[in-house]
């Protein structure tokens, strides 16, 4: 079976940045067959701090994470890798939660 990596980029921090982009090419060193690299937006300004727009802004990366990896076959893949930074963290750990646990066994 194959490993999957998918990379959560935060805000304004897309995955060709070196963060991102580095630990990439790791992955494919270590063996990862395939990858998946999210790009979402998120046009708020002035959100940190202020808990109403966190949220808004979490809901909405969210959603478009979500429909990114909506047709993800996870069952194929023997290991699958998050590799986040920032938001993406926190997009990746309710992925996790709530959606890629369906799919195939967390440890």
């Amino acid at each position: 079976m194959k490993k999957l990596a998918i990379f959560f980029p935060g805000i304004g921090y897309h995955c060709d940045k070196p963060l991102l982009y580095y630990a990439r090419k790791l992955t494919q060193e270590c063996g990862y067959e395939e990858s998946i690299s999210l790009s979402y937006s998120y046009d708020g300004r002035n959100i940190r701090g202020d808990e109403q727009k966190m949220q808004q802004a979490f809901e909405a990366l969210y959603a478009q994470a979500e429909q990114q990896l909506s047709k993800v076959d996870f069952g194929k893949y023997s290991e699958i890798l998050f590799v986040s930074k920032s938001v993406g963290t926190i997009i990746a750990s309710n992925y996790t939660k709530f959606r890629a646990g369906r799919f195939c066994t967390l440890r």
